[in-house]
């Protein structure tokens, strides 16, 4: 249960310091994008460097996105898992165990991962220094260490977002496949509706 828990932590937290790309849009006119759709998903495949164990593990699945409603993230590989975001909170589901966890992230925290971004896009200005670097945008958090990197396409559609941190923790998101205001139901954010979550521990 340990390993599959730091796993599953990978995905969030490891790398914090916090296709169609070549296209290094405004963070105006990317926020501005988000900002006029009520809900979305998307496919990702994930390459997270882990520096203390020397290994690279390639997560795929989905995400999904309400406004006002919070994020989640359905891991299918390497193992199933089901991570939901929502404001602080990120409850973490491995079905396959039975098992479920909560755990409390700082604002700051939460404001540094894959779930909390598109959760704070519109306010990343308020944690963030904003660079444009050749074909995409850098973000250097006020405090702190560590950057984030955001590559989009022609229609300003995030398409990659590379997290880095001072211990050498990366994080390679590839997004595709988006899907816009599918009416996505508030049950999908809870965890006393989440299916195939099993038993609470």
């Amino acid at each position: 249960m340990r390993g599959n828990w730091k796993n599953s932590l990978a995905l969030i937290i490891v790398m914090l310091s916090a296709a169609g790309l070549a296209h290094a849009a405004e963070l105006g006119a990317i926020q501005k994008r988000y900002s006029a759709v009520q809900d979305f998903t998307a496919t990702f495949t994930q390459e997270t460097f882990q520096m203390i164990a020397n290994k690279t593990i390639t997560f795929e699945g989905s995400v999904s996105y309400k406004k006002n409603a919070g994020v989640r993230m359905d891991v299918q590989a390497p193992e199933r898992q089901i991570l939901i975001l929502k404001g602080s909170t990120v409850l973490v589901i491995l079905p396959a165990q039975g098992t479920s966890q909560v755990q409390e992230l700082p604002k700051e925290i939460a404001a540094q991962n894959i779930l909390g971004f598109f959760t704070g896009l519109a306010s990343l200005e308020e944690y963030y220094t904003v660079q444009t670097v050749n074909d995409h945008l850098v973000l250097l958090p006020k405090t702190g260490s560590g950057s984030i990197s955001v590559w989009t396409d022609k229609d300003t559609l995030i398409r990659r977002i590379l997290l880095k941190d001072a211990m050498g923790n990366s994080s390679d998101i590839r997004l595709s496949a988006y899907r816009f205001n599918r009416g996505l139901p508030d049950s999908l954010f809870r965890q006393d509706e989440t299916p195939d979550q099993g038993k609470q521990r």
